[in-house]
């Protein structure tokens, strides 16, 4: 069985998750400080951020305008409002349907 680019992207996320948050709970490590706010904060983080751009680069591929204007929106309404995530998730998700049968019409 040979997995595409995207399951391979998933496996290693699933992976990378499961490490990250699911072992710890079962496993006891004595970590200094500094070595359990990298695995409680910054990990997790950076393994969020590549999942975001990894999503990101491969819609801006697949449809470029409306990737692009559905990121530039959730951009501007998260630096300049206090909307939640779901109305700013929703307001992305809008712009980019919009746009997709605009430019399909």
């Amino acid at each position: 069985m040979t997995l595409s680019s995207h399951g391979l992207a998933i496996v290693a996320l699933l992976a990378t998750s499961v490490l990250v948050r699911v072992l710890p709970v079962f496993v006891r490590l004595r970590l200094s400080d500094t070595a359990r706010s990298l695995l409680e904060r910054v990990l997790p983080m950076a393994v969020f951020l590549n999942f975001a751009i990894y999503i990101a680069l491969t819609e801006i591929r697949t449809a470029p305008v409306a990737a692009i204007a559905a990121i530039a929106v959730v951009g501007i309404i998260t630096l300049s409002t206090r909307l939640g995530l779901l109305l700013t998730t929703l307001a992305g998700t809008v712009v980019y349907v919009l746009t997709q049968m605009a430019a399909q019409a």
